[in-house]
């Protein structure tokens, strides 16, 4: 009897896939300052969206600011902060 290995990979909702894929696009097209260990968004919310390739709503997308510390060496970041 021929025993076969089934490898089923663990669905993830769409919601979480979106998260990721805002927060990959964020941190692609930021500025990481290497003096002071951080990560600095170059894109507003607005421009975030227009990136994206297809239409979201604007509550599934982090209220992002040009300008905003996204991720630095002392857990202060805005993609760091408790949700």
């Amino acid at each position: 009897m021929a025993f076969e290995l089934m490898f089923l990979t663990h669905k993830r909702s769409k919601e979480t896939l979106l998260r990721r894929q805002v927060r990959r696009l964020t941190l692609s097209n930021s500025f990481h300052d290497r003096l002071r260990c951080e990560r600095v968004s170059r894109l507003s919310r607005i421009e975030l969206l227009t990136l994206l390739n297809h239409p979201v709503q604007l509550d599934q997308v982090q209220e992002v600011e040009k300008g905003e510390v996204l991720v630095d060496s002392r857990g202060e970041g805005s993609f760091q902060r408790m949700r």
